[in-house]
């Protein structure tokens, strides 16, 4: 529960010192396990060692021959001198008969009778030896028995079925005791070295845990600080680690969030302009039929009394000058009215597979008085899109219009119309050699309401990406001085 309430750096922080601490703890214990082993097994194999040594000595120096107790009374002392060890002799009943050194022939200790129980373990074992700790004295007795041969043909001590006496040699406790006081002191100091690694592993995973901490709050920093911006900006990272992959992935999240946010908002502007236009085209369709009614009724009129010669002639110009120009403006605001509408009713779709072909032919047979003309391979087959074929039909009407208009005063205007496909759409391409997109405009021409032109009403482009981008399609335009291409991309429907 404690560790869910502490912060992540201090989670790291705590787990990474258990882990360096366990791992020295354990390693730690290991080696020094295996030291103070190594200790106890060199201490035997040092006497073990010495004992054959003093053993082959008095197997190759001392008379067997002769009585025990004058066998060693000179030689005794030599052996003792030439391998730096006391030695005490015993005769086979336990019985203390000499020793190397005057001081070891006072001390009751040395002197004292070798049990029966001791000298039949002895005798039990292989290599008839036995390893003891008496008192400040630990050591080995060994039966020694007489030799076959004066010669020495090998390290290992004789044993034969004559044993001649109990030999002693004599460890001094002390030699051991410094042995494992250097062992400790030596152990001191691996756990010395130990807890010098433990500091370190702690002030490097501080220093770490500083380095990666203070990138992350880097970033916090930055992503606390975007609340106060209009729009959020990508991060910028130059590693590509754990830290990087993160950075990524919120630059990702921002260009999706910023896509989304672009959409919504068209979207939104699309709902309001679409509920706007409905609204208008309402209220300028009501009065126009009564309008051009009155107008025509008037023009009947007029007729009427000019057959009885009740109006001049001046009257009759300016009577049909003036309906005229009245039923201009009301074909005008009928137009208007009707492109409100189509905008308003886009979402309505009929949805029908058709043959792109056929239609996209049908559609340039309107404007062939136009210099507009189609050009596709007949090898590309039916070329099916699902599309609405009403919708189809405004998408090429505007854009084919559009490119009427954009004539230039010195050479005639030619559109061409070309399908073609390419993976997994069909693409319809509008060219002219018109006078091109503006730059300073280029940005806006998909917007509902905005146009170059004095009479229209801006819905055009607007309607046609519309159409396109519910076909799950994409659009796209060329321009320059020497003309526009526009490029529908319409899904393949098999």
């Amino acid at each position: 529960m404690f560790f869910r309430k502490t912060t992540l750096t201090q989670q790291i922080l705590f787990s990474t010192i258990l882990l360096i601490s366990s791992s020295l703890c354990i390693f730690a214990w290991v080696n020094i396990s295996q030291i103070k082993k190594d200790t106890i097994n060199y201490n035997y194999e040092r006497l073990a060692r010495k004992d054959r040594a003093v053993t082959k000595s008095v197997e190759a120096l001392i008379d067997f021959n002769l009585p025990t107790e004058l066998a060693f009374s000179q030689k005794l002392k030599e052996i003792s001198l030439i391998h730096k060890i006391r030695l005490n002799v015993y005769d086979l009943e336990g019985n203390f008969l000499l020793a190397s050194d005057s001081l070891l022939q006072t001390d009751t200790i040395i002197t004292s009778k070798i049990g029966q129980d001791l000298i039949s373990s002895i005798d039990s074992q292989s290599n008839k030896r036995i390893e003891y700790e008496k008192g400040v004295y630990f050591g080995t007795y060994r039966i020694i028995f007489k030799p076959k041969s004066k010669l020495i043909t090998d390290d290992l001590p004789a044993i034969s079925n004559s044993p001649y006496c109990i030999l002693h040699v004599v460890y001094d406790k002390s030699t051991k005791d410094d042995i494992l006081n250097k062992t400790n002191q030596q152990i001191k100091k691996l756990i010395g070295i130990y807890f010098l690694l433990l500091l370190l592993g702690i002030f490097s995973t501080v220093f770490l845990l500083n380095q990666i901490t203070t990138r992350l709050r880097s970033i916090t920093k930055y992503l606390k600080g975007a609340h106060n911006t209009i729009s959020l900006k990508p991060l910028s990272w130059p590693v590509d680690d754990e830290i990087g992959q993160l950075v990524q992935a919120y630059n990702s999240l921002i260009k999706q969030l910023d896509t989304t946010t672009k959409q919504l908002i068209r979207s939104e502007k699309e709902g309001a302009w679409k509920k706007m236009a409905k609204q208008i085209a309402h209220e300028i369709k009501n009065p126009l039929t009564p309008m051009r009614l009155n107008v025509q009724y008037l023009e009947k009129s007029f007729k009427d009394g000019k057959g009885r010669k009740l109006y001049s002639d001046e009257w009759e110009e300016k009577l049909f000058s003036f309906s005229k120009t009245m039923i201009q403006q009301i074909d005008t605001l009928t137009r208007v009215a009707n492109a409100f509408s189509d905008f308003a009713s886009l979402n309505k779709q009929s949805l029908e597979k058709i043959c792109l072909i056929s239609e996209v032919d049908r559609i340039v047979n309107l404007f062939k008085k136009n210099n507009v003309i189609l050009k596709y391979n007949k090898k590309l087959g039916p070329m099916t899109v699902m599309i609405d074929k009403t919708h189809l039909t405004r998408v090429l009407n505007n854009l084919i219009n559009n490119s009427l208009q954009s004539t230039k005063p010195t050479e005639p205007i030619f559109v061409e119309i070309e399908l073609k496909s390419q993976n997994i759409y069909h693409i319809i391409s509008v060219s002219d050699n018109g006078t091109g997109i503006p730059p300073d405009i280029q940005n806006k021409i998909f917007e509902p309401t905005f146009t170059t032109k004095n009479s229209g009403t801006g819905l055009g482009l607007a309607m046609v990406k519309k159409i396109v981008d519910d076909s799950k399609g994409k659009i796209s335009y060329i321009t320059s001085q020497n003309g526009t291409t526009f490029n529908i991309m319409l899904p393949i429907k098999n």
